[in-house]
């Protein structure tokens, strides 16, 4: 009877699996966006210690492993979808304007279209009236894309320095230089055990009302939680909140159904570890499509 109710209680979260999926030699290769590596990595850890038997590899985009992988993670709009994959949105995330806290730019409130002529170029724009340097990321990824096209714009147009590395170099580029500007996900702009922002980082907050001043209802970008509820109940237009998506072959749902398990619980129990990560939870119409 024990064993019976501790059955019961595992498969809470979980779908039975045969005992060929609870081997030590049942590994998933995941890969993807990489600043979503520190949410995945949760998600893997919880999900093991139901599941010990399963064996998770979590790769980057330019190990040779990714092209073998099972499961991609993906933080941009994905505009071609392949018919005989699962595309399954887990989370959404926003993107903020940073500047180094010595920076001119920092905590000083701008419309949205005072952003565009900041961080992107335009022929017959005037200079920015702060000295200010824009930092990006070298590589054409998920986050600068975003930012970039959602302000009607492309990769190619972010102004300023390229940043070898991922969006943790990046936001290490902006700490390093007091003229610099950038933008990143809460998850790395804010320290995830006090709430509050790094080292010499600050957003650059939106001037919703075009006053010039940051009034009381703007201000919401002191403490990660605060931000998060904001985005989540009243995101303001003008910042960029884009979804993270699962995708896998369909087929592995009958080859290798731990994989189905896992997605399972992301679903369900592993929308639990979104907001301490940054992250905030799916559109309540696209978390069962």
């Amino acid at each position: 009877m024990k064993t019976f109710g501790y059955i019961l209680l595992a498969a809470a979260w979980t779908v039975a699996l045969p005992a060929s999926a609870q081997q030590v030699s049942d590994t998933i290769t995941v890969t993807g966006t990489r600043f979503t590596f520190p949410l995945v990595q949760e998600w893997i850890d919880q999900f093991r210690q139901t599941h010990p038997g399963t064996v998770f590899r979590l790769v980057s985009p330019r190990d040779p492993a990714a092209a073998q992988a099972a499961i991609h993670f993906t933080a941009q709009k994905i505009n071609h979808k392949n018919e005989q994959y699962q595309y399954i949105p887990v989370a959404r995330y926003a993107l903020l304007p940073v500047a180094n806290s010595h920076s001119g730019y920092a905590a000083k409130p701008l419309t949205v279209e005072a952003l565009r002529v900041l961080y992107f170029k335009k022929e017959g724009a005037e200079a920015t009236p702060e000295k200010a340097v824009v930092y990006n990321r070298r590589e054409k990824s998920c986050a600068p894309v975003t930012f970039a096209a959602f302000y009607g714009a492309a990769f190619e147009d972010i102004k300023g320095k390229q940043v070898p590395g991922d969006d943790q170099q990046l936001l290490k580029a902006v700490q390093e230089d007091p003229a610099a500007i950038s933008f990143n996900n809460p998850g790395f702009i804010y320290d995830l055990r006090n709430r509050k922002p790094v080292h010499d980082i600050a957003v650059i907050p939106l001037d919703l009302n075009g006053n010039g001043q940051l009034e009381s209802t703007e201000d919401f970008y002191t403490d990660l939680d605060v931000l998060i509820n904001r985005l989540e109940t009243a995101p303001p237009p003008g910042i960029p909140i884009e979804e993270v998506v699962l995708s896998y072959d369909r087929s592995l749902n009958k080859e290798r159904p731990v994989i189905q398990a896992w997605v399972q619980y992301i679903q369900a129990a592993g929308q639990g570890q979104l907001h301490h990560f940054g992250f905030l939870a799916t559109h309540p119409a696209t978390a069962s499509r």
